[in-house]
């Protein structure tokens, strides 16, 4: 089963370059200093906490970007109020339906991202690298938390399969936890 991993508010520009393909966020965005600040917000979702880890590894994933500095914990999160903030929960019906995430990117000013944060469904259940049963339908919140990160520093979807930064992704598949070559081409261009 594939589903979207989807980022609200985006609107694509298409990077013209024969040996890339990645997307930016229309406007074209970034953060002004680098390391990007994430917070991961540690309730709401049943199915990433602590006792399987899940929140450690969405702290974990989110390293995965060279532009983003170590991610803390926090009991408290603020729509809008950087730094950007990984929302474990629905909060608001923000990401409802068929997608498993959803990144707000709506909070810049001119070309500088001032915040981003990001919302996951609470009617899918996620499994993380820190679980020990393995996958039964589950859909991976490492991959998918390096793909909304991905939205957060500035980048769109890509029209590469197998990229991060694809739309959609299957239960189970891990490859999104891995940078490819077009993210980091997108990465390195903003940055």
């Amino acid at each position: 089963m594939k589903k979207n991993i989807l980022a609200l508010g985006i609107l694509t520009l298409m990077v013209a370059s024969a040996a890339d393909a990645y997307v930016l966020l229309s406007p074209t965005r970034r953060w002004g200093t680098v390391p990007v600040p994430v917070r991961v917000y540690t309730t709401g979702n049943s199915t990433i906490n602590d006792s399987d880890r899940g929140v450690t590894a969405v702290v974990g994933a989110v390293r995965a970007w060279a532009v983003v500095g170590s991610a803390t914990t926090s009991s408290a999160a603020v729509r809008g109020s950087a730094p950007a903030t990984i929302m474990l929960n629905t909060n608001g019906n923000i990401c409802t339906g068929s997608c498993l995430a959803a990144t707000l990117t709506g909070y810049y000013s001119g070309s500088t991202i001032r915040d981003a944060d990001v919302y996951t469904n609470t009617r899918y259940s996620f499994t993380s690298s820190r679980e020990t049963d393995g996958c039964s339908s589950e859909f991976d919140i490492n991959g998918i938390m390096v793909h909304e990160v991905g939205h957060v520093i500035g980048i769109g979807h890509s029209n590469v399969a197998g990229a991060t930064m694809y739309p959609t992704v299957s239960s189970c598949n891990i490859g999104p936890r891995s940078l490819e070559a077009d993210d980091l081409a997108a990465m390195n261009f903003l940055y």
